[in-house]
């Protein structure tokens, strides 16, 4: 297993802890210190198992699909960006999961771009559809934290 196999799979795994941070410490602050009703809330599971399935398949397939494995570093420097420096900046505070987004999830997509670049991972057109891809799921995570925000009058 070569490095940029290893880099995808950190990634995958990034991209599970920062939903950690992202949903369940908040829900843990809300309630601490009955952490089992965060543990087992069942709602917040549901919600985020999609994205840890998404992860986990990513971070296994590796660079065998470049159209697809590209996908992650896309969202890990998109979704950090536009949720977490976008709209923190726009709400006056730092919104839940910005430190694993900041300082995880986004070093780890630009170095992951780095050795695919450099090792010849992907084609350019593979980058260009993955990084799409990448950039709608991150406008669509903007979009549902917009409805999910109660608006000021």
């Amino acid at each position: 297993m070569d490095l940029s196999h290893i880099a995808i799979g950190l990634l995958a795994f990034a991209l599970i802890l920062h939903t950690f941070e992202e949903g369940w410490l908040p829900e843990y602050h809300k309630v601490k210190p009955d952490w089992r009703s965060v543990v087992f809330n069942r709602p917040l599971l549901l919600d985020n198992l999609p994205i840890f399935i998404f992860a986990i398949i990513l971070g296994a397939i590796g660079w065998r699909w470049p159209i697809i494995s590209g996908i992650l570093p896309a969202i890990g420097i998109t979704h950090p960006l536009f949720d977490h420096v976008g709209l923190s900046w726009k709400a006056g505070h730092f919104r839940p999961g910005g430190w694993t987004a900041i300082f995880l999830l986004f070093p780890l997509s630009l170095w992951i771009y780095v050795i695919g670049y450099t090792q010849g991972r992907f084609q350019l057109y593979e980058g260009l559809i993955s990084g799409s891809i990448g950039l709608a799921i991150s406008i669509w995570l903007v979009w549902v934290v917009l409805q999910e925000t109660p608006s000021s009058p």
